[in-house]
């Protein structure tokens, strides 16, 4: 029984795949296959059956591979430990972190684990939502900072914690005839207005969408951008407004680069910090167990 033939075997069981179970390893389909059926023959029992719907795990091989996943952890645990004990390198955490909120957030996370070692080391990874809640899903990354509008929508498999609540602005270029008004901007006057949008299933894009379905009415979207900086060069060209949380532009906003408006219709993003409900290395949860509390402090 090989440790290659568990971990395989562990990834099949969560993605319920063997074809998204390869991708997550990046090696063929057929070769899960193989190590599987060898695994199967080495207990004598089939981990896996297939239905109409896939694949599901039977009775022996739910218990065999809930026990094979608390061993590997503990695997991974006297690894790390063996590299600190030869001097070898910490064993990194690595953190997905959403576009537009590193000013928010980065300055607290790097004090917060080196509080826990000053060998801490933090592998940062910039994602749009949806692609955080994938890479914690396929374990690309240990802890995520995302936006999700309706907590009943968080993947199976994650826990979360509110990190900041954030109000959401028109954001202008300071020339922009908008700009010269002291007023709350109403949402339903800006239908004509092109708009740059953030991906519109979920986090910010979704709000803003919500915010016109509201009224009735739909935005002129001029463009769709995964990433926060990208809208935000699009508004300083000249090319349409957005809207965003505040703390996204208040670098540049104190720069005089953009403008950032008040609206009638008060809108306000909750950030969050997300990760797996399964145990990590000991290492990585003293890290994640320090982010929290960093971050918590934070916002209070």
């Amino acid at each position: 029984m090989e440790f290659r033939q568990l971990r395989y075997a562990i990834a099949v069981a969560r993605r319920r795949s063997f074809t998204k179970a390869a991708l997550q390893l990046n090696i063929s389909q057929s070769a899960i296959s193989e190590q599987i059926k060898s695994l199967e023959a080495e207990v004598g029992f089939l981990l896996f059956r297939r239905t109409g719907q896939g694949i599901e795990l039977t009775e022996r091989g739910r218990i065999f591979l809930n026990e094979a996943d608390r061993i590997t952890s503990e695997l991974r645990n006297l690894a790390a430990l063996t590299r600190r004990l030869k001097g070898g390198p910490t064993e990194s955490f690595v953190l997905g972190i959403i576009s537009g909120v590193t000013q928010l957030f980065v300055p607290a996370i790097f004090s917060g684990l080196a509080e826990v070692s000053k060998d801490a080391r933090i592998d940062i990874v910039m994602a749009p939502t949806r692609s955080i809640f994938d890479y914690l899903h396929d374990e690309r990354i240990d802890a995520g900072i995302a936006i999700e509008s309706d907590p009943d929508r968080v993947p199976a498999g994650l826990a979360f914690e509110r990190l900041a609540v954030v109000p959401m602005k028109v954001i202008t270029r300071p020339n922009h005839p908008l700009a010269r008004t002291r007023k709350r901007v109403d949402i339903g006057l800006l239908a004509a207005e092109p708009i740059v949008m953030n991906e519109l299933s979920v986090g910010y894009g979704e709000m803003v969408l919500q915010l016109f379905t509201d009224l009735g009415i739909s935005p002129n979207i001029l463009s769709i951008a995964d990433n926060i900086e990208t809208i935000k060069v699009a508004v300083q060209s000249g090319r349409g407004i957005a809207i965003l949380p505040e703390s996204c532009v208040e670098n540049e906003c104190a720069l005089g680069t953009l403008k950032a408006l008040d609206m009638v219709q008060q809108c306000h993003v909750a950030i969050n910090l997300f990760w797996r409900r399964k145990p990590m290395t000991r290492q990585k949860d003293a890290y994640l167990a320090a982010l929290r509390h960093t971050l918590k402090s934070r916002s209070k």
